[in-house]
C-alpha cells in the first residue's frame, strides 16, 4: 500500500491505496476541477455544502453506471441464450442433413 498526500479545498489528507501517484494527481485534479466549478455556481455555498452536492452529483454517476452495468448483463444474457438457441438448431439441421446424405 502507498501514502498519497492529497489536497481537496484546501485541505490535506493522506489517502492509503494501491493506485499510482499519476493516478491519485489525475483524480485529485479532477476533483478540484469539479469542485471549483460548483463553487462557481454556488457561491455562497460553504466547503460542506459543496462536498454535500458533490456527493450527491457523484452518487447519481454510480447508480447511472451500475443501470448501465445491469443492462449489459441483461443484453450478454439473451445473447447468450440466442446463440445457444441458434447452435442447437444448426446441430439438428447438420444432423438432419447427415442423414438424408445431403452433406
Amino acid at each position: 500500500m502507498k501514502r498519497h498526500v492529497i489536497t481537496v479545498l484546501g485541505r490535506s489528507c493522506t489517502i492509503v491505496t494501491e493506485k499510482d501517484e499519476a493516478f491519485m494527481r489525475r483524480i485529485e485534479e479532477k476533483i478540484n476541477k469539479e469542485l471549483k466549478s460548483l463553487r462557481v455556481s454556488m457561491p455562497h455555498a460553504d466547503l460542506i455544502d459543496l462536498s454535500i452536492v458533490y456527493l450527491f452529483l457523484l452518487y447519481e454517476r454510480i447508480d447511472n453506471l451500475e443501470n448501465m452495468v445491469r443492462k449489459m448483463k441483461s443484453a450478454s444474457e439473451q445473447a447468450k441464450r440466442i446463440i445457444h438457441t441458434l447452435k442447437t438448431e444448426i446441430g439438428k439441421e447438420l444432423t438432419n442433413l447427415n442423414r438424408h446424405n445431403k452433406i
